[in-house]
């Protein structure tokens, strides 16, 4: 009996790390959002056993739903920005960060609205997406002022809606232009409409150079802290999947959340939208630059609606990732 045990002892320490259950991720996603064109990747190439995950996809309806699932301890990961987990700081709710996406939204112009130049903007309908208080608001007006002269909150007339909707109405011709989210931006180029600026093209005029993530991974920093492999397998594993969908243009063709939503000839527009998103890893630069977009937005932000009562972004918000494999 005791050789028995021993045997079981020596096994269970020679194979244990390929014979144990995998670890659990419940990754939140939006039903209808771009983060399960990755996650059916991860699925069809089986990516997650390689890292000995198991990956639970679970979809919601809103981000207000992810966020309140992640917070009720539902969720394990969800995407969302950086200016989130900052201002959580101040209500003593502590999360991390990792970059995920530099995709931003980009201002489109209607073919009819004879929009050439910033200065043709004046008197104009623009709809912009995510309302006052969203950071395309606040940086596309301190973009506006600073290059043309314009207030956007007076010298065009603005409309606030859905992404879909702006895009309706931009198709209509009920609005001259829209700053609408990346990929939506994307579905209108597809339509011959033209982006008159993009977000990097905004920072850039503003100051803030380089690759600036505007998405990224987020969850908890006690739950990621007693599960720091757990987590830097996930986020090795998500970076697998996107170096694949950024080099094969195959892989696409095996996405159904893709080619079952979208026309083909709007595929192009998103593979190049999707591609040109994906950022390096998170480098001490980056950080610097996120800090500088902070103190950006503060600066345009009246109401301090954004960024509260923070002075700076904390540091303790990204996560150090190590790779594995």
């Amino acid at each position: 009996m005791r050789i028995s045990t021993l045997i079981v002892v020596f096994l269970w320490l020679l194979f244990g790390k390929s014979v144990q259950a995998n670890d659990t991720i419940r990754v939140g996603v939006l039903k209808y959002g771009t983060l399960n064109w990755e996650m059916d990747v991860v699925e069809k190439l089986k990516l997650a056993k390689q890292y000995n995950l198991n990956v639970e996809r679970i979809p919601l309806g809103s981000p207000q739903a992810l966020l309140v699932a992640l917070q009720g301890g539902s969720l394990d990961v969800i995407l969302n920005d950086w200016l989130w987990v900052a201002r959580q700081k101040e209500a003593q709710r502590d999360f991390y960060f990792y970059p995920y996406s530099t995709a931003a939204g980009s201002l489109v112009t209607h073919p009819q609205a004879n929009i050439k130049t910033l200065a043709d903007l004046r008197g104009k309908t623009i709809g912009i997406a995510g309302g006052n208080t969203n950071k395309n608001w606040v940086l596309y007006r301190a973009f506006f002022k600073q290059q043309a002269n314009l207030d956007l909150a007076k010298d065009v007339t603005v409309k606030f809606a859905a992404p879909p909707m702006l895009n309706a109405l931009l198709a209509k011709g009920d609005l001259d232009a829209v700053v609408n989210f990346w990929h939506y931006a994307a579905q209108l180029n597809a339509q011959g409409m033209t982006s008159l600026v993009t977000m990097p093209e905004v920072l850039k005029a503003l100051k803030v150079e380089g690759q600036v993530p505007v998405l990224g991974w987020v969850f908890k920093q006690q739950w990621a802290d007693k599960n720091s492999e757990t987590i830097n397998r996930f986020l090795s594993m998500s970076a697998q999947a996107r170096q694949l969908m950024k080099h094969d243009d195959e892989i696409w063709k095996q996405i159904p959340t893709f080619t079952q939503k979208y026309p083909e000839q709007v595929h192009p527009f998103l593979i190049e939208g999707y591609r040109q998103g994906i950022p390096d890893a998170l480098a001490e630069a980056q950080k610097v630059q996120l800090d500088s977009l902070f103190q950006l937005i503060k600066a345009n932000d009246s109401q301090q609606a954004l960024t509260g009562n923070l002075g700076g972004l904390p540091d303790d918000v990204f996560w150090r990732h190590t790779r594995v494999r």
